[in-house]
């Protein structure tokens, strides 16, 4: 008994501590980059679907319930990027510091706690916009649109405090490192985020679903039925982002076994989980692309007033120049009249063919209003 345990011991002893400077001669970066600029390009859309709104004085329940998404997206590319470049990420499991694993799981506490608000807050931006626009003709629309709403905010305050229960306290999973096992249930945590992420599939998939029927029944071309469905869908693509999430979260999780044996011969192997060996590209990446996806899809519908307001007043600019030109021409009057023409008929088309989401409001005009 005392030889198994003095072997146990000098096995121990002989593993590899893990080094207490910090190198970043195999850090790669591309995961920080790839954060940063997908923050980079959510937060600038939204700020322009906020600005458009604002402009045409049409800031409505929907744009007030995504600015603090907006707020908890910018967060959360500021953690992302934060953790990324100061935890160790992108480097051999072995060259990580206990300095760098603190950071590591104050990220991975700090996005459990941030993704159920920012979520919940782009998904209410999503159902109000519904609601201002198919309540009205849909009567019925609203039962099911207030449901949903108040199922975001028991969605919200159930996962807000599961993660807390992480650790026993949570601190623990950063300031004991090496004995976090004593504190922290990993299982528990994967559990919790299966769920999580399971939850904002099942909503993400119903929004992307919900605008079909109504806009089904409008007195429209199937083209243009078609291209507002998409319009309104996009909204809801973060489904798509978060079945991928999902499924890689759970395909991860399979590799508990899957150990370099390099990696054995360090202490920190007996109480790192083998998946963080990639866990920019598994985790931080589809974390980040979800949310960048549905904030820009939720300002698409705006945005796309200020392109068509755009397209418009460089028809008038283009008109008025071939107008000036054609007037200095003594054989330029057919040629001008022709042009104003068909300038006229370019815009009176942009108007009456493409708009069909009114700019003020973003409202789907009457299902009996035939185009």
């Amino acid at each position: 008994m005392t030889t198994q345990t003095s072997s146990v011991a000098s096995t121990a002893v002989s593993l590899i501590p893990p080094p207490t400077e910090i190198d970043n001669a195999h850090k790669v970066y591309s995961v920080a980059i790839a954060c940063i600029i997908l923050g980079i390009i959510g937060s600038v859309t939204v700020i322009a679907r906020l600005a458009q709104r604002g402009h045409a004085r049409a800031f409505g329940a929907d744009d007030y319930a995504i600015i603090p998404g907006l707020l908890f997206y910018i967060g959360w590319t500021a953690m992302a990027a934060y953790v990324n470049l100061n935890a160790g990420v992108g480097k051999p499991l072995w060259e990580i510091t206990l300095g760098e694993y603190s950071v590591w799981y104050k990220g991975i506490v700090g996005s459990s706690l941030i993704y159920p608000a920012m979520t919940t807050s782009i998904r209410i931006s999503v159902l109000f916009l519904y609601y201002r626009t198919f309540a009205v003709q849909m009567p019925n629309m609203r039962i099911i649109l207030w449901v949903l709403i108040i199922l975001q905010g028991i969605y919200l305050v159930v996962f807000s405090i599961m993660p807390g229960f992480i650790c026993h306290p949570l601190d623990r999973a950063w300031t004991s490192i090496t004995e976090r096992h004593v504190y922290c249930n990993d299982w528990y945590y994967y559990y919790l985020s299966v769920a999580l992420y399971s939850c904002s599939m099942a909503f993400d998939g119903i929004l992307l679903f919900i605008p079909l029927y109504p806009i089904s029944t409008l007195h429209l071309p199937l083209r243009k039925r078609i291209g507002i469905a998409v319009i309104f869908m996009m909204g809801a693509g973060a489904s798509v982002a978060a079945a991928y999430k999902l499924a890689i979260f759970v395909l991860q999780m399979k590799r508990i076994d899957e150990i370099n044996p390099l990696w054995l011969q360090y202490e920190m192997s007996r109480i790192t989980p083998p998946q963080f060996d990639d866990y920019g590209r598994t985790f931080w990446i589809p974390s980040q692309v979800e949310p960048c996806v549905a904030l820009i899809g939720t300002s698409i519908p705006a945005l796309r007033h200020l392109f068509v307001e755009r397209k418009q007043q460089l028809s008038a600019y283009y008109s008025k120049n071939s107008k000036q030109r054609s007037s200095a021409s003594r054989s330029g009057g057919f040629r001008s009249e022709h042009n104003r023409h068909s300038t006229s008929q370019l815009v009176n088309g942009l108007e009456d063919g493409e708009d069909l989401l009114r700019r003020e409001y973003l409202e789907l005009r009457d299902r009996g209003e035939s185009r």
